[in-house]
């Protein structure tokens, strides 16, 4: 996949779902069925809305989407207490859990080829 279509894809659903829990983290973590705080998922949206700002700025996106494999490991690890057997809202937090694992490989993947290649990290820098 093309760097630069990646860095602007990503930072674009990355400022989306930030802005979605920063807005209205009670019901985010109601949705899934997660015991957070509003603080905490207004965190959790803050982190998105960063990484998703530097990757839409015209810098190297490398450490932006190192920055999004972080955040996809921190967002696997509260999805998958929310897969407890006790939660009514189970099959969403599931279903969430499947696709923030689909997208830490994608944001895996496109921080491999921006540090391996720097040639496209320089050129994804627009």
């Amino acid at each position: 996949m093309d760097l630069l279509i990646a860095k602007r894809a990503l930072g674009l659903f990355s400022i989306g779902l930030g802005v979605i829990a920063v807005a209205s983290p009670k019901r985010v973590s109601k949705f899934f069925g997660l015991d957070f705080e509003d603080e905490a998922m207004s965190a959790f949206g803050a982190r998105e809305i960063a990484s998703g700002a530097g990757l839409l700025s015209p810098v190297r996106p490398g450490p932006w989407f190192w920055m999004r494999v972080g955040g996809d490991v921190m967002d696997m690890t509260a999805l998958a207490r929310a897969v407890d057997r006790t939660n009514p809202r189970r099959n969403y937090a599931f279903a969430a859990l499947a696709v923030v694992a689909g997208i830490a490989i994608l944001d895996l993947v496109m921080a491999a080829q921006a540090t391996l290649s720097r040639r496209d990290n320089e050129e994804a820098a627009a």
